[in-house]
């Protein structure tokens, strides 16, 4: 575990690299276990994606790609029309205010609605670089005026990116080693179960690891995991140092894991019996909800003046009594649980507002910066829809015209369009598994077996991925194996539906059964 440990330091002290011999995730692990603050710039061809990180934990994503925009990726998550966004954007642009901040006006979400939709659009923008095979990384300081107010749990998203990702031969290169080793959970890790949220697949090995060390046989015959399944879970949880060799635990630790002291993320120090905790209010008004949602949206964009509402040519006089108002609305113990984190970050900001303005050379220095006069930024000609003149590489014009090739039978020249779009967009089922049939279409008897591992990788990106599924059933139906097709082809009939063509594979199948009886 200490070599573990040396080489994760040394690897967040990076200041470049390459991606294939540094993979992403454990780029991303040892960068949040050191809470390193800084910006992390990773290439490949074309693609670009920059991560800005605070403290270890990523706070904003921004790429190249056209669908990680959050118009596109709020129609392709059904949340707006085409038309609606197409409407929205163009006023955006057109007044040069956040695209976001237009849809609250027209009160198409809600502040925490948006809250919500802008933490997803960040976790599936980071998602797709535990996808990257090779390409390069470059580390800078980040942004000291950085003003995004999300926060992603990494080593929750380190796990699912791992999972969804992480290639066979990765798998085995690291699990290989462990066969035959009695595995633990690591008493000291860096996070603990509490601060990582483990999503549900990992839940049970973990548990069954908790009551004593076991082999990974053990562990299939404990937990019931399909052996692949376990070991991608395996894979996963030991790049975060959750799981490891039993002998590298300390053996009172192990023999008495009730002793163990448990790390919280927020530790919690109980008050002296003379002074009572703070109890929550009653109820939060709706209001109050309302207004704490907003600010934690935009309260970073906020100078000190603007964020506790103080009059500058009043500051001295009335700064202490805005603050106040303000931290008694605001205090977190008022809010339930889900919010609770979000009104501490509001509270903070407020406490660090009021100190600025308490300082009278910080008060002068803002007072100054209020007066500077900043050239409106030109506006952006606006071309079609959805766009404005920019270098955005678009996954979905790569893959329709590589639809377009298939239909007209050329499908080396569709083979090269559908690679560079799931390569644009890794994470879209439907790309991999056209990429995937078009792949077999060219040379059956020679891509079979590839084919059907990257429908595998697509059916784990989304089970309910019919064409999948049934692109699944198609193959083995025509490489031979019936009973594995039709069980295939069943499970894609309710998500193609009404397209027949599950059901017309079906009556092949049935045709291929009696010619081979």
């Amino acid at each position: 575990m200490s070599s573990s440990n040396n080489q994760l330091d040394r690897i967040a002290k990076l200041h470049e690299g390459d991606l294939g011999e540094t993979p992403f995730a454990v780029l991303l692990y040892a960068l949040a276990r050191a809470r390193r603050t800084v910006s992390i710039e990773i290439r490949r061809g074309p693609l670009l994606k920059e991560i800005f990180l605070e403290d270890g934990v990523p706070v904003d994503c921004r790429s190249n790609l056209v669908h990680e925009t959050l118009s596109r990726f709020m129609v392709s998550t059904g949340r707006l029309d085409e038309a609606t966004a197409s409407d929205a954007f163009r006023e955006s642009v057109a007044r040069s205010v956040r695209f976001g901040d237009v849809l609250i006006e027209r009160e198409l979400v809600t502040a925490e609605d948006l809250i919500k939709i802008l933490q997803q659009n960040l976790a599936h923008k980071l998602l797709d670089g535990f996808s990257w095979r090779d390409g390069s990384f470059r580390l800078a300081a980040s942004d000291p005026k950085l003003d995004s107010p999300l926060k992603v749990n990494v080593v929750q998203l380190v796990l699912i990116g791992v999972s969804r990702f992480a290639t066979q031969d990765q798998i085995d290169g690291s699990i290989g080693p462990l066969i035959g080793t009695q595995l633990a959970v690591n008493p000291k890790p860096a996070f603990t179960v509490d601060e990582i949220k483990l999503p549900a697949g990992h839940k049970p090995l973990v548990a069954a690891l908790q009551s004593k060390p076991m082999r990974i046989d053990e562990l299939a015959s404990a937990t019931g995991i399909a052996y692949e399944d376990l070991t991608r879970s395996l894979y996963a949880l030991t790049l975060i140092e959750l799981v490891v060799p039993a002998d590298q635990v300390p053996k009172a630790a192990a023999v008495e894991p009730e002793a163990r002291p448990q790390r919280t993320a927020t530790a919690v120090v109980k008050p002296p019996a003379r002074i009572p905790a703070p109890q929550p209010a009653r109820e939060v008004s709706e209001e109050v909800r309302r207004e704490l949602m907003e600010l934690v949206l935009n309260h970073r964009r906020r100078d000190p003046f603007d964020l506790l509402g103080v009059d500058p040519d009043r500051a001295t006089t009335t700064a202490h009594l805005r603050f106040l108002a303000f931290a008694e609305k605001f205090a977190p113990w008022r809010f339930e649980e889900g919010l609770t984190e979000k009104a501490r970050d509001v509270f903070l900001a407020g406490a660090r507002a009021y100190a600025q303005l308490c300082d009278p050379d910080r008060r002068s220095a803002l007072l100054k910066e209020r007066k500077k006069v900043v050239p409106a930024a030109p506006k952006a000609k606006i071309t079609n829809q959805f766009k404005v003149e920019t270098d955005l590489l678009d996954a979905d014009k790569q893959f329709r015209e590589g639809l377009q090739l298939a239909k007209t039978g050329d499908l080396t020249r569709a083979l090269n369009q559908l690679e560079f779009a799931v390569d644009l967009n890794p994470q879209n089922a439907i790309y991999r598994s056209e990429l995937a049939f078009c792949r077999f279409r060219i040379d059956p008897d020679a891509n079979a077996r590839r084919a059907a591992e990257e429908l595998s990788a697509a059916i784990r990106l989304d089970p309910q991925c019919g064409l999948a599924l049934y692109y699944s059933g198609e193959i083995l139906r025509q490489v031979g194996r019936l009973d594995e097709a039709e069980v295939f082809l069943k499970r894609a009939l309710k998500p193609m539906a009404p397209d027949r063509r599950p059901v017309d594979a079906l009556r092949s199948l049935s045709q291929d059964r009696k010619v081979s009886g």
